[in-house]
């Protein structure tokens, strides 16, 4: 959305000098914003405050009175309509921005600001006094980059917004065809041409070098708000030559301003301005050795722990039935370390639990399936079926993987479960898979 050329507040003022004096008991904000409809479309209250305001500093006018407090024009004041001025002359609203008499760089001083605007917006009115069609912020960049080599476009954009408030230039509207460009007004045209009329002057005033003495450096610009130069180092005499055709700026001393900018892009950035972020420390011995440190550390933080070989054995739990399925695996395994046996692995798969042990220098694979809880849609009776037969079929698949070990389905002791195994007797025969019950005080019966 490109920004308009504001409204003259001068002209603003005068109208509102002219309506409160054909209304002398004084207007409220509101009231002075309709009546300045028809001349100032698009003029609201907050507008008229900030006017009023104004006045009010200058001394014509007054406000009185509480909510809704009007406006009245002072006794006495009479406003001059041949002249079109309230009162003393207001400063036109342009940036001030007077140069920093004290420079970053050494031994180089400021060049001097003419007509109150910076060199960067000088140079802008200069490049767009040549061009009627106007310019592009990148055409604008591209015509000022012998000065400011290093300045990107969007700097540029930031000062033509600076030279649209001071009415020196103006900004077409943005459209999907066309970029938005930056025409000079009247206004800025005079200014471009007292530029003109000074810059020769200037250069007549300075004074030639005395003969014998070493010329002093050329100012130049690299960015907006940082004066530097380009010096040589007093221990070198020989100056190196620069490098020829590469496109790249010159090298220049480092200046104070460059550890402030640091600062504010580190601060922009995130991380903390009193530590020195990583990626500005030199290459150098220390600094490798807390990269190391602090990639060991991320590195410290994302690494998964190892995996415990130590079995956790199940355990018995008294506010289960004794026939759930971890109370029939804790008896299971108790049994099996009475006996001299070590369990290897313990890991819960869905409804079971699946013991690894060794007994008697042979392994045993024990497959441990308890009753379903009470209170579930289907009747226990019914899930219980499901049941054995899954480790039925766990049973055989677990035979075809380990022939030579031992493969046991272990169960508790109940007459639904019983049933069940004397049903399925040939198929777990073949298998070469045991039954083993566990009955409610936690002894285990071989099949």
């Amino acid at each position: 959305m490109a920004l308009p050329v504001p409204e003259s507040a001068a002209g603003t003022r005068e109208d509102i000098l002219r309506t409160l004096g054909d209304h002398p008991e004084g207007l409220s904000d509101r009231e002075l914003a309709e009546a300045l409809a028809g001349q100032h479309p698009g003029i609201d209250y907050k507008a008229v405050n900030h006017q009023c305001r104004k006045l009010v500093a200058l001394g014509a006018v007054e406000r009185v009175g509480e909510k809704p407090v009007r406006t009245r024009l002072r006794a006495g004041w009479v406003p001059d309509d041949a002249s079109g001025d309230p009162g003393p002359a207001s400063p036109p609203d342009r940036p001030i921005e007077e140069p920093d008499p004290s420079s970053d760089a050494p031994g180089v001083s400021p060049a001097p600001t003419i007509a109150g605007l910076p060199p960067v917006q000088a140079g802008i009115l200069a490049a767009l006094a040549d061009a009627a069609d106007g310019l592009t912020d990148n055409e604008i960049a591209a015509a000022l980059a012998p000065g400011h080599p290093d300045v990107d476009p969007k700097a540029f954009n930031y000062q033509c917004r600076k030279l649209v408030k001071a009415g020196l230039v103006e900004r077409s509207a943005r459209s999907k065809d066309a970029p938005i460009r930056t025409r000079i007004t009247d206004a800025g045209r005079a200014e471009a041409a007292s530029l003109a009329e000074s810059a020769p002057a200037a250069a007549e005033v300075a004074p030639d070098p005395e003969p014998g003495t070493a010329p002093e450096p050329v100012p130049r610009f690299t960015d907006p708000t940082v004066f530097t130069a380009d010096s040589r180092d007093e221990q070198d005499p020989e100056p190196t030559a620069p490098a020829v055709g590469n496109g790249r700026p010159r090298p220049r001393p480092k200046a104070p301003s460059d550890d402030i900018a640091r600062r504010r892009r580190s601060e922009r950035a995130g991380d903390d301005p009193d530590e020195t972020p990583l990626r500005f420390l030199p290459f150098s011995a220390s600094a490798s050795v807390v990269l190391r440190e602090r990639l060991a550390q991320r590195a410290a933080l994302r690494a998964t722990p190892a995996r415990s070989r130590e079995v956790v054995l199940p355990v018995r739990d008294v506010l289960q039935g004794w026939s759930r399925t971890q109370n029939v695996a804790a008896a299971v395994a108790t049994w099996l370390t009475h006996r001299g046996g070590t369990v290897r692995r313990a890991a819960a798969q869905g409804p079971a639990l699946d013991l690894v042990a060794a007994l008697d220098g042979e392994d045993v694979h024990v497959e441990v399936t308890g009753w379903p809880p009470d209170g579930a849609r289907t009747h226990p009776s019914t899930v219980a079926a499901d049941w054995f037969r899954a480790a039925s079929a766990a049973a055989v698949q677990r035979r075809r993987a380990h022939p030579r070990s031992r493969v046991v389905i272990a169960l508790p002791d109940t007459r639904r479960y019983r049933s069940l195994a004397a049903d399925a007797a040939p198929g777990l025969a073949d298998a070469r898979a045991e039954v083993w019950f566990v009955d409610a005080a936690g002894r285990v019966q071989l099949s």
